[in-house]
């Protein structure tokens, strides 16, 4: 976890992102809450999102400068959470995606509804929902050369799963769309300075309690292929996170999905 001086360094390094607003979706735990927890070191206005109001209240309690909404990106109406966070006229400059659900059972195993349940809230809902905050963005843009100047960026958090199957095929074939939808949608907003990411992670310790039995029976099983030797941790997805939303890092990169993986991808590790 982040300590008092990284927040120091964090507010020194990440200074293009004080006071702009920023929303984090599944930001309950995981790399969720610690991509939000860096933007509130970096001073950003945060939004923290996620459909676990109980976790979401305990987590943030003493972040009284974060606002949290308790809300699930997989229902229809989730273009109306968009319209609720910028109704005070201040668009969102700075978007991070991070829902991301499966299901088990392959591709003859799974039924319809679970299969269309995984993509609404692992792509459609995100789809809608950022799409509502990017037009609202650009409209605010032709208003303000400032903003315009600014630009905005946005990360989704896909999955090595978007290249290497799972055995979940419902959530690996969500996530390529994820990845797909980044590299579109950068293509289409740069004219706008708005830049589109993606963040494919490896294996990152989010499990609640990594001793138990299968969480230590997995550690020993995927540290052979991870050239690191080293599981990852959410932080490390934060700080890769915090490097695509600055324009001071990253001002000249856009379409590119960065794998944070201890160089898991570069194994055979799927067998």
């Amino acid at each position: 976890m982040p300590t008092r001086d990284d927040a120091g360094q964090t507010a020194a390094m990440f200074a293009d992102l004080h006071d702009r607003r920023a929303v984090v979706t599944g930001a309950a735990r995981g790399i969720g809450l610690a991509i939000a927890r860096r933007l509130l070191m970096a001073g950003a206005e945060v939004v923290a999102i996620d459909k676990d109001k109980e976790t979401l209240r305990a987590e943030y309690e003493r972040d009284l400068s974060c606002k949290i909404i308790a809300d699930d990106l997989a229902r229809d109406e989730v273009s109306l959470l968009a319209d609720e966070l910028v109704a005070d006229g201040k668009p969102v400059e700075l978007i991070v995606d991070n829902v991301g659900v499966s299901v088990p059972g392959g591709f003859t195993g799974t039924s319809d509804d679970l299969v269309a349940s995984v993509f609404q809230s692992n792509l459609l809902g995100p789809w809608r929902f950022t799409r509502r905050l990017v037009e609202v963005l650009i409209e605010a843009q032709a208003r303000d050369p400032a903003l315009a100047a600014r630009g905005g960026s946005i990360v989704f958090i896909s999955s090595l799963h978007d290249t290497f199957p799972s055995g979940k095929p419902s959530y690996d074939v969500s996530k390529a769309g994820v990845s797909q939808l980044a590299r579109v949608m950068a293509h289409e907003l740069a004219p706008n300075r708005i830049r589109v990411n993606a963040i494919s992670p490896g294996w990152i310790r989010t499990a609640p309690d990594p001793n138990t039995p299968e969480q230590r029976a997995k550690h020993e099983h995927m540290l052979r292929f991870i050239p690191m030797r080293e599981p990852g941790y959410p932080d490390d997805v934060a700080k890769a996170a915090m490097l695509l939303l600055s324009n001071t890092w990253t001002g000249y990169v856009t379409g590119q999905n960065l794998r944070v993986d201890g160089g898991l991808s570069l194994s055979s590790w799927t067998t």
